[in-house]
């Protein structure tokens, strides 16, 4: 077998391999073996049919054909070893020269893994923010809390601020209805700000039954193209209005809820939990913070394949968290006006700093050899099958092999981030 290698742009190199017709010779018998086992001739057991009876059969060229797929699922796998190649993705590849009695040649172009430099890990410091907790952020989540125990009633009277109300409306753009620019018993909340800035307040002083028509300008930055920074007129009928009746906060209310002693024990619980998640928020800051610190010292250039396969990896996570949710992923990209290829393409910059990321890890765990066994893997796993024990499907996932090693990565890298943060951080 002969092999030449040929570097090309963007971290990719280009393999021509050639395999001799006496070596091809055990490839053809494995392609017979594997046809004669797929098929059925009279006289002969599957499996057991005779080579040449195939090429009789099929044709020299059917058995070829096989016989080049696994010459090449074999050579190209013992190419990549023996060459010591760090490749990523799969190769795209190209025959050349196929034909009984002549070498098999074929080309395979594939992305490497970039060699990084790393800088002294060290010199360059992030600075640590320092984690507070504000009376207006106790004061939202105090307001959530109440809202969430609030009784709802309908009301025969006009519409005011913290209503929920329901509204039929139409929109028109210059007397032309607006597309999908009309909704029936549209609920909301007025003061939660949720439509372009004026329209809930046109709906205070309103009785059920009341219509309405003004005029709004549309924000210039709107997602809607058609209708950013344009004047367009909205036809409204109230249809109903409910009043939110909030529960007093004090100590009854802290009580009820069944784990307080107080109105000042909730307090207090509430600034705990949101500086724990602040804190938490800090260290994810931190992380990053300290990586792009380090990858602005870095001269890296990233195969296409690798930030290809991340978009579509970051696609596939969009997806899963709006059908999570109970969404239609369909809906939501008709809701965002993006198709997938739009929305794919967008993720190309958070994709290649997610890729660069990575190797980065990567290589700092090679270079203070990080390593994380066995033991820590199937610690983590045993969480996670508490958790899932009753899932048999999520079970079977995080029990594979591929989990396991996923589990790994994601292990390993906290530990780098660990050390990232030790020696970087103020």
């Amino acid at each position: 077998m002969k092999v030449d290698k040929k570097d090309l742009e963007k971290q990719q190199i280009e393999l021509t391999v050639e395999i001799s017709p006496e070596e091809m010779e055990q490839y053809l018998d494995l392609a017979a073996k594997k046809l004669s086992s797929e098929i059925e001739i009279k006289g002969f057991r599957k499996g057991k049919v005779p080579r040449d009876v195939l090429e009789a059969k099929l044709g020299k060229g059917r058995i070829f054909e096989e016989g080049a797929n696994i010459a090449f699922m074999k050579t190209y796998r013992d190419v990549v070893l023996e060459q010591k190649l760090e490749v990523v993705g799969e190769p795209e590849v190209k025959v050349e020269k196929l034909a009984p009695e002549n070498p098999f040649i074929y080309k395979a172009v594939v992305g490497i893994l970039p060699e990084i430099t790393l800088p002294e890990i060290g010199k360059t410091k992030v600075k640590r923010k320092e984690v507070k907790i504000d009376d207006k952020e106790l004061k939202k989540s105090l307001d959530q809390l109440q809202k969430s125990r609030a009784k709802i009633k309908v009301v025969d009277r006009e519409a005011k601020q913290g209503d929920q109300v329901e509204i039929d409306f139409k929109t028109f753009k210059g007397n032309v209805p607006v597309d999908k620019g009309e909704s029936k018993n549209h609920p909301l909340t007025i003061g939660e700000g949720y439509f372009i800035p004026g329209f809930e307040e046109h709906l205070i002083d309103m009785k059920k039954g009341d219509k309405k028509e003004f005029n709004l300008e549309f924000p210039k930055d709107y997602h809607e193209k058609s209708l950013a920074g344009s004047e367009v007129l909205f036809k409204v009928e109230m249809k109903e209005i409910r009043e939110q009746e909030l529960p007093k906060l004090d100590d009854k209310f802290a009580k009820e809820l069944g784990q307080f002693k107080d109105l000042k024990d909730l307090e207090d619980k509430i600034k705990e939990n949101l500086k724990k998640e602040k804190e938490k928020k800090e260290e994810q800051r931190l992380e990053m913070e300290a990586v792009r610190a380090l990858l602005k010292e870095i001269e890296m250039e990233v195969p296409d394949s690798l930030t290809k396969e991340e978009q579509k990896k970051m696609l596939q996570e969009m997806q899963n968290m709006v059908e999570g949710q109970g969404g239609k992923f369909d809906q939501y990209l008709e809701s965002i006006k993006k198709t997938e290829e739009q929305l794919l393409e967008s993720f190309s910059e958070q994709a290649l700093e997610r890729v660069k990321t990575g190797l980065l890890l990567r290589e700092i765990a090679k270079e203070e050899k990080i390593e994380v066994g066995d033991a820590a893997v199937a610690a983590e796993i045993e969480k996670l099958s508490k958790a899932y024990q009753h899932n048999p499907e999520v079970m079977k996932q995080i029990q594979s092999d591929e989990y396991k090693e996923y589990t790994r990565g994601i292990l390993q890298n906290r530990e780098v981030f660990k050390l990232l943060k030790k020696k970087m951080v103020k």
